[in-house]
């Protein structure tokens, strides 16, 4: 009897863990996240050119998780975390007066991408997370 119970715990542990792994994702960089669109705030990914720094306003970093929608897919879903997290990293840019964030990579646990074609994220069927960080700084301006 003791077997039996033991069992179907084990049984129930499973069943309601399958299908609740995350999947890490290395995504394209959503084109509007690309450009620069005349925001007060720029973003350089990874090691892309940037006028000379002023001033180090050190770095920051924001994690978030969205909730999964049925009816988008999980790369869309990572691409609306990827666009709250850029705001709130710009928001704090712009907070502290600052006018660019460089060296900007974004990252899922320990699996990190620094490419300003990619990034990474995390999605399972409960949602998308991921981290942005990046360096805030004042940049010289002509």
């Amino acid at each position: 009897m003791k077997t039996k119970i033991a069992l179907g715990l084990v049984t129930a542990v499973v069943l309601t863990q399958a299908g609740c792994s995350t999947k890490v994702h290395s995504l394209p960089m959503p084109a509007a996240i690309q450009t620069q669109n005349g925001q007060d705030v720029a973003l350089y990914f990874g090691d892309q050119g940037h006028a000379p720094v002023k001033q180090s306003l050190g770095n920051k970093e924001f994690a978030v998780r969205v909730p999964r929608k049925v009816e988008i897919t999980p790369e869309a879903n990572c691409s609306i975390a990827l666009e709250k997290a850029v705001q709130e990293l710009r928001d704090y840019a712009r907070a502290q007066h600052a006018n660019a964030v460089i060296n900007v990579r974004t990252r899922f646990q320990h699996n990190e991408s620094v490419s300003p074609a990619e990034f990474t994220c995390g999605a399972s069927l409960n949602g998308s997370t991921l981290a942005v960080r990046g360096d805030v700084v004042m940049l010289e301006t002509q």
